[in-house]
């Protein structure tokens, strides 16, 4: 059976997001796993734990994108996250 062509006019003009892989979903339910860990074992209030997993989060950001070589924009835009005091 022949693939339909469909006019450019309903084509997406941005890139469809891919699938998470396998390696990436294990690493997301490990992050979910240690939040709950650090609430009921360590006794951890969960707003400081969600502090502590969005700041090791914004750290990983700031190292990838440095070692693929983002743009300088986004470096800038992640130290400003970083650096930017906490919302009241």
């Amino acid at each position: 059976m022949a693939k339909s062509s469909s006019a450019a006019c309903v084509e997406p003009s941005f890139p469809v997001p891919r699938r998470l892989s396998g390696s990436e979903a294990v690493v997301i339910v490990i992050i979910i796993c240690l939040g709950g860990v650090l609430v009921t074992v360590a006794g951890m209030s969960v707003p400081a734990v969600l502090q502590l997993l969005a700041g090791a989060g914004a750290v990983a950001a700031l190292v990838v994108s440095m070692v693929t070589g983002a743009p300088q924009r986004g470096l800038r835009r992640v130290l400003g996250t970083l650096l930017s005091p906490p919302p009241a």
